[in-house]
Order: structure tokens, then C-alpha cells, then sequence
């Protein structure tokens, strides 16, 4: 049995960790302020103790074991997407400075695992892809791997899985043509503008009894046609 000192020490825990949670996107914003002010010392902290909250409460041990699997994919998603930007530019804070790219990779392996298959995974890619373009990286490969690791790890296929479905023989065809895709600097692009396009398409759609019509009676035929035709001739075995 625990002696009435250790478990008032466990209850004062307690106290000062649900105050923390509490307070938790107050020390986020303050570190988005002291990055705003070129202060990285100081945001680095401060989102680094934003994260050690959320890895204390979700019960792991350090800030680079949190999943998206510990949080509700609905009613957590605008938490989530923060965590990713969080991860985000605590990896190019720590890009600045070389002997912290091993640190550097660590958060983009996190951005990258609370990017792949999210609603706001296009949004992602894209701010990526925006910083790609400018140069901006001292480290250059692990934000382009990151890039493309986005849509190598994701099993979403957009236009494709609304009307086929997740697991069906079609869909895969197509999977693996992205997959071909993706090994060329001009197939990321391609696949790129299709992530775009197509999941704003398929979020209006979602709920029009019309577009699942033209899902099902239209797009299906030309989907299925496309997968035992010209995909069979692009698609790398």
C-alpha cells in the first residue's frame, strides 16, 4: 500500500500535469510568437515543452514516439495538424545548424507519420513542396524525402478509392502506378496536382447523391478499362 506521502506527491503530479495540458496551446502559441521573432532558442523550448505534454498525458516516453494513433481522428484533427506544423518547423530550426540534422530528421520523420493519410495531407505536401521550390534547407535530401515519402506511404488514391473502393483489384492497379510514377522528378509533380485536384473534388462530392452516380456508372467503366489496358504497360512489375 502507498504511504500517504507518496500519494500526495502522485495527486500534486497529477494537478501539475492536467494544468499543464490545460495550458498547452498557450506555450505553442508563445513558441509560434518567439519563432515569429527569429527567437529559435526560445520557440525550440516551447514546443518542445508543448510536445513533452502531449507525450506525458498520451503515456510514451519522449516527444518522438507520439502517433497519430493516440488521438481521435475527428475530434482531434485540428490538434493533429498543428502537432504536424509543430514538428514542421522544429525540423528547420534544427536544419540550421548542423550538428543537429540527425535531430532535424527525427522531426520530419514525425511530420511525415502525422501527414500520410490525414485530411489535411495535400495542405502538407503542399507548404513542402513551397519551401522545396525556394531552396530553403541546409539539408536538403531529408526535407525532399520527406516530400516524397508523403505520397509513397499513403494509401489514398482519391477519385480512385471513391469509386472503386479501398481494397478493390482496381484501386491497387492504380496504387502501383503512382508507386512507378513517384520513382521520376516530373511522376512526383503528376501526382502532386492529382492529390490536389482531386481531393477537393472528392470532398464536395462526398455527400451528392449525383456524384456517386457518376462514380458508379460512369468513372468505374473508364477506371476498370484504364487499369487492364494502358496501365499494364506503364506499371513496373
Amino acid at each position: 500500500m502507498k504511504s500517504g506521502k507518496t500519494a500526495r506527491e502522485e495527486r500534486e503530479k497529477r494537478l501539475v500535469l492536467k494544468h499543464r495540458f490545460e495550458t498547452r496551446i498557450t506555450v505553442a502559441r508563445f513558441g509560434n510568437e518567439s519563432r515569429n521573432i527569429r527567437d529559435f532558442a526560445g520557440a525550440l523550448r516551447k514546443f518542445t515543452d508543448y510536445l513533452q505534454v502531449i507525450a506525458e498525458v498520451k503515456g510514451v516516453s519522449d516527444i518522438y514516439s507520439i502517433k497519430p494513433q493516440h488521438f481521435d481522428q475527428k475530434k482531434d484533427i485540428t490538434e493533429m495538424l498543428m502537432i504536424s506544423h509543430i514538428y514542421f518547423e522544429m525540423g528547420r530550426m534544427y536544419d540550421a545548424v548542423p550538428k543537429f540534422h540527425d535531430e532535424s530528421k527525427r522531426c520530419m520523420d514525425q511530420f511525415v507519420l502525422f501527414s500520410v493519410n490525414q485530411p489535411f495531407q495535400v495542405i502538407n505536401s503542399e507548404l513542402m513542396r513551397k519551401h522545396l521550390k525556394k531552396s530553403l534547407f541546409k539539408n536538403h535530401e531529408t526535407f525532399r524525402s520527406a516530400y516524397v515519402q508523403i505520397f509513397v506511404q499513403s494509401k489514398k488514391c482519391y477519385v480512385v478509392t471513391f469509386c472503386m473502393g479501398t481494397s478493390h483489384p482496381v484501386t491497387q492497379d492504380f496504387r502501383a502506378l503512382k508507386d512507378t510514377l513517384l520513382e521520376y522528378r516530373l511522376g512526383q509533380e503528376f501526382v502532386r496536382i492529382y492529390y490536389q485536384f482531386s481531393s477537393s473534388a472528392v470532398t464536395r462530392w462526398e455527400n451528392q447523391l449525383v456524384a456517386h452516380f457518376v462514380g458508379k456508372w460512369l468513372a468505374r467503366p473508364m477506371l476498370v478499362f484504364l487499369s487492364k489496358t494502358v496501365l499494364r504497360t506503364i506499371i513496373k512489375k
